[in-house]
């Protein structure tokens, strides 16, 4: 990338310029359709005018305006492909100008939508849906690159596959060309659709059934006999034909092989069936596939995870069978054999050839024989595919905000979990307040005090979701980022259910239980708990809260804990200490011309700066929030 320019210049310039050379193709469009008309207007008029009076120059003209005619067919399908693929571009560009921009929020929304029940921590960090993770980072349109991606963000990776994936990530940030030439291929493949006048991308087409053809299809019946059987009588029934039509010879030199014939076709019509559905049903899902694995042919890349897949498609990776061809010539082949296929569609022609020459049999030959070889690779190619894609989305984050860097994610058992700054993912560079988080490790943790609004939950939203990108191996918003290969779980954001009749407090307590359920053993867990146990009186709320929070680093687990009720600050020294306390607080002006005053006189505007401090709150703002908003609530405590 050019350092020079600035990335929202970066994009608008590659929006603008693929614009512009798809309305340059539009114009060539435009006129090659006007010749088109032309040329075949004049074949018609000189074929005319040659069978009225049979001039032949009128003959070679008309022959050579319908070669002319055909070139221009061919070459309007390049143009408008040409111009099809600069409209993606421009498209692609314009939602990169999105995310640069603070506006990805706007982006089309994907139907995709992975089962989050029961998850420990998607709901909590806004992984999946309208101002999500995934629609911050995303640049998956195929159906297997949605569901790879939503797989990183939902499971952590190995420690092994985090580190080859970061190797990956840091290069593939580096090419973007690639990148955006990958993911227009992704576009073509999905259609845009407006629901409830919001635009959606569909998943693309679907080769499943082709891909349970080739791992589980019917096999041609009779083996090594019905196929010699195949060949040698047609070959009786055409000799027996011309024997008979041609020299007199007896009917029966040529109806004995061809109802010999039919009756192979009776027995091999399950197999001829379930291989025409399944290879007419899905040629299109399969073929659109092939501009996304061209990409991957062409692509020249040095880091082991890129090249592993490199190989795998190009069958040089060890143990792959020497015949092997790539994705493009596999496709290729295939893309003949289909055509085969296509006599069916001759109900004239059809039924005569096939009755004849066996063509049913001869073609699922060809295509289980093309199945053979394609059956131990064709399901990761598609895998490929979508590990790419989700690759891609997180190279995009690191390419893309200033702030992202790749974490380092350790594995020895006294790792801590620390950061220089850490600041939220989904809240744009130039707008967020970045934090240092303080060093800690297992057994031990932070409590966080803050009034309202004051930034607390925010900060444990931006540590679980730098957490989900760390252990998907992606880049994380922040500098200096230590974090412990661990569980993560979370109770951030609690929802009460009157259709199974669950309180908010009870919901809050089976979160809290899911989290200590997952406390414990060699990997350690970070937990992430805000306003504990907000739902119940003072008392119950300071003698459960500090149960919880001592159990989960007696039990080896780290992580942050934050409240308002400034009495959980007096704790019993045993948590006192394990556990650093911090705070989050607002700003409130004395001066009437910086704030303005309630009815009382008593100063009501806060602001916030979203710093973290070392320390116990010193106060709360609920009753000056309560006045700001027009309730006289006393101050004092008298009514």
């Amino acid at each position: 990338m050019d350092s020079s320019i600035s990335l929202e210049d970066l994009y608008r310039q590659r929006q603008v310029a693929a614009e512009a050379r798809a309305a340059r193709w539009a114009t060539v469009s435009a006129r090659i359709g006007h010749l088109r008309g032309l040329s075949f207007l004049a074949f018609l008029v000189c074929g005319g005018i040659f069978l009225a009076d049979g001039s032949l120059a009128f003959l070679a003209v008309g022959a050579a305006s319908f070669v002319a005619f055909l070139a221009l067919v061919r070459r309007h399908d390049v143009v408008l492909s040409n111009e099809e693929n600069e409209t993606r571009h421009a498209l692609l560009n314009a939602q990169a100008l999105a995310r640069v921009t603070a506006s990805w929020h706007t982006l089309p929304q994907s139907r995709h939508m992975p089962d989050l029940a029961g998850h420990p921590y998607a709901a909590d960090l806004d992984l999946f849906g309208p101002g999500s993770l995934y629609q911050r980072i995303s640049v998956a349109h195929t159906r297997y690159g949605k569901a790879q991606l939503s797989s990183w963000l939902l499971t952590a990776a190995s420690a092994e596959d985090i580190a080859a994936r970061q190797i990956a990530t840091a290069e593939l940030a580096e090419m973007l060309d690639f990148r955006q030439a990958f993911e227009a291929e992704g576009l073509a493949l999905g259609e845009r659709k407006a629901q409830g006048g919001k635009v959606e991308l569909g998943d693309g087409p679907d080769p499943a059934p082709l891909l349970a053809w080739v791992r589980s299809g019917i096999p041609l019946p009779g083996g090594a006999s019905l196929l010699a059987l195949s060949f040698v009588i047609p070959l009786a029934t055409l000799a027996g034909m011309v024997a008979t039509f041609r020299f007199g010879m007896h009917p029966a030199m040529w109806l004995g092989p061809f109802l010999l014939g039919l009756v192979l076709l009776r027995v091999a019509r399950d197999a001829t069936a379930q291989t025409f559905a399944a290879v007419s049903t899905t040629e299109g899902a399969f073929l659109r596939y092939g501009g996304m694995l061209g990409c991957l042919e062409r692509l020249q890349a040095k880091s082991p995870w890129i090249r592993a897949r490199a190989e795998e498609l190009l069958s040089t990776a060890q143990g792959a069978p020497p015949s092997s061809q790539p994705p493009s010539a596999v496709m290729a082949r295939f893309r003949s054999l289909v055509g085969w296929y296509d006599l069916r569609h001759n109900g004239m022609v059809y039924p005569f050839i096939n009755a004849v020459l066996l063509w049913d049999i001869h073609c699922t030959r060809a295509l289980q024989g093309w199945r053979t070889g394609a059956a131990a690779r064709i399901d990761r190619w598609f895998q490929i595919i979508g590990e790419v894609e989700a690759l891609s989305s997180l190279a995009g984050l690191l390419h893309d905000d200033p702030e992202a860097k790749l974490p380092k994610v350790e594995t020895d058992r006294a790792s801590r979990l620390s950061a220089a700054s850490i600041g939220h993912p989904l809240i744009a560079y130039g707008r967020r307040v970045d934090n240092p988080l303080p060093t800690f490790g297992r057994g031990e943790g932070l409590l966080i005090t803050g009034s309202n609004m004051s930034g607390k939950s925010t900060f444990l939203r931006s540590l679980g979701i730098n957490v989900v990108l760390a252990l998907a191996g992606g880049p994380v918003i922040a500098k200096d980022f230590h974090v412990p290969w661990c569980k993560l779980g979370t109770s951030i954001r609690v929802s009460d259910s009157l259709a199974s009749g669950v309180s908010h407090f009870y919901a809050e307590i089976n979160k809290l239980k899911a989290v200590l359920d997952q406390s414990g053993g060699p990997t350690p867990l970070i937990f992430l708990l805000d306003e504990i146990l907000h739902g119940t009186n003072s008392r119950e709320r300071q003698i459960g809260a500090r149960w919880v929070l001592g159990e989960l680093l007696e039990r080896g687990a780290l992580g942050i804990v934050t409240t308002h009720d400034m009495e959980l600050c007096r704790l019993p020294s045993p948590l006192m200490e394990r556990v650093q306390q911090y705070h989050f607080r607002e700003d409130v002006r004395p001066s009437e011309a910086e704030v303005g005053r309630d009815a009382a006189g008593i100063a009501t505007k806060m602001t916030f700066d979203y710093t973290l401090r070392p320390g116990p709150v010193a106060s709360g703002n609920a009753l000056l929030l309560m006045r700001g908003a027009g309730l006289n609530v006393p101050l004092t405590g008298e009514s």
